[in-house]
Order: structure tokens, then C-alpha cells, then sequence
């Protein structure tokens, strides 16, 4: 079973030098969190999945400080309270819109459509308590959820430093005097190949300025039009 992202295959090797590949094959959580992951090369079909991806992470990243090598323990906890899970993950990186479906129901569900053949969801809802069931979180008896930490850190990293890569690209373009030339790089971002987020970001930049003198007008009678700004 092939790794389909670069960064996750080295930082498996880091982990797990001997047998990253059996690890990764071994581990629906880690293939799962791959191929979520396209957004770093992807294209203007691809999205970020932050929603679901976060939701994971914020367990995982209180996982890791409370209960990390210690199954015995972990079987006896009740869970994280939603509230502390949902301000954490809208407080990460490109959260701070995002709603409380992947906690809910969207990973499970999405997570049930990947691996048809499971028996167990990958999140635990009790009561307003959420935790990771553990038999995604050990593979050949060591516990895996530091590694998935580092995958979804770096993702983060990766998506960040796209982020900046743009804002550098529109200050150069702000700065160009010749029209042709920025006509052309505009038109750069909007090719296929352009990331999701990226080609709505300058899509809407395109369509607000193209329909900004435009009215348009409501009513039901005609003495009773009302002209709103398009």
C-alpha cells in the first residue's frame, strides 16, 4: 500500500525506522489522515479538510498529554468534554469558522465510508464526551498517536507556508504597474491546478470587483422596489 504523501513517509521513518510501511498499512487512522491530506499539492477540486482533520487532532493532542502508552488508563476514561475540544480546534490554525458537524458525525461517517469493514467509529460520543477508540491508536502494540500528531502538525505547516507564498504573490502583483503582466498572473491562480482555497480567495476577488457598480432591485409591486448593492 503506497504512502501517498512525502512528509508523512519521512516522519513514519523517523518514527518507526523498521517498519514504518507495515505501521502505515496496519493503520486506518494514519491512511485515513493521508489521504486527507492532497491539499498540499492539490488542485481546484482539493479541499483542506480542517474540519475533520482538527476534530481529530484535538483529542489526540489531549490524548497525548494525559494518556499516551497508558491503554489500561485510557480504557477507563469517560471522554473530553465537547465544549474545551470545539474552542480548541476553532483557536487552531484556519478554525476559527469552522462548525461542530466532524465532531458530531462527519469523521465517523466519512471514516465508516473509507473502511467499510470496521465495527468500531474512530470517535466515541457519549454524552457530550468524545475520545479516539483505542484500537486505532496502537498498531503492533505502540501507540501511534505522537506520530499522527506530527503528520497533522506538519500538514498545518505545509498549508501555512502555502498561505504565505500567496499573500507574497498578491503583494508583488499589487505592486506591478503593467496590466498585461498581472492580467496574466491573476489568470495563474485561476488555472485547475490552483488550490481550492486559493482559486475561491481570487475568484470572489474577481466577481466583487467586476459587480461592484451593479444594482439590482426587489419587490413585489412596483411602487414598491427597494435597490440593494449586488
Amino acid at each position: 500500500m503506497k504512502i501517498t504523501e512525502d512528509f508523512i513517509r519521512e516522519i513514519l521513518k523517523e518514527d518507526f525506522p523498521e517498519d514504518f510501511q507495515q505501521i502505515y498499512e496496519e493503520s486506518m487512522l494514519l491512511q485515513y489522515l493521508d489521504k486527507k491530506m492532497k491539499a498540499v499539492h492539490g488542485d481546484s477540486k482539493t479541499r483542506r479538510s480542517l474540519a475533520n482533520i482538527y476534530a481529530i487532532y484535538s483529542i489526540l493532542y489531549l490524548y497525548c498529554d494525559d494518556f499516551f502508552n497508558k491503554p489500561d488508563k485510557y480504557r477507563e476514561f469517560g471522554g473530553y468534554d465537547y465544549t474545551r475540544l470545539f474552542n480548541y480546534y476553532r483557536g487552531l490554525y484556519g478554525g476559527s469558522k469552522l462548525q461542530n458537524h466532524a465532531l458530531n458525525s462527519r469523521v465517523n461517517g466519512e471514516f465508516r465510508n473509507k473502511f467499510p469493514e470496521i465495527t468500531n467509529d474512530l470517535i466515541i460520543i457519549d454524552n457530550g464526551k468524545y475520545l479516539l477508540h483505542i484500537d486505532y491508536l496502537y498498531v503492533r502494540q505502540r501507540d501511534i498517536s505522537k506520530t499522527c500528531c506530527k503528520v497533522i502538525e506538519k500538514y498545518v505547516e505545509l498549508l501555512m507556508a502555502k498561505d504565505h507564498e500567496l499573500l507574497n504573490t498578491l503583494q508583488k502583483m499589487k505592486e506591478l504597474t503593467d496590466y498585461t503582466e498581472k492580467k496574466k498572473q491573476i489568470n495563474d491562480l485561476l488555472t485547475e491546478n490552483a488550490e481550492a482555497r486559493i482559486f475561491e480567495i481570487i475568484s470572489y476577488a474577481v466577481l466583487k470587483n467586476h459587480y461592484r457598480n451593479i444594482k439590482v432591485y426587489f419587490g413585489y409591486r412596483p411602487d414598491a422596489i427597494k435597490e440593494e448593492e449586488l
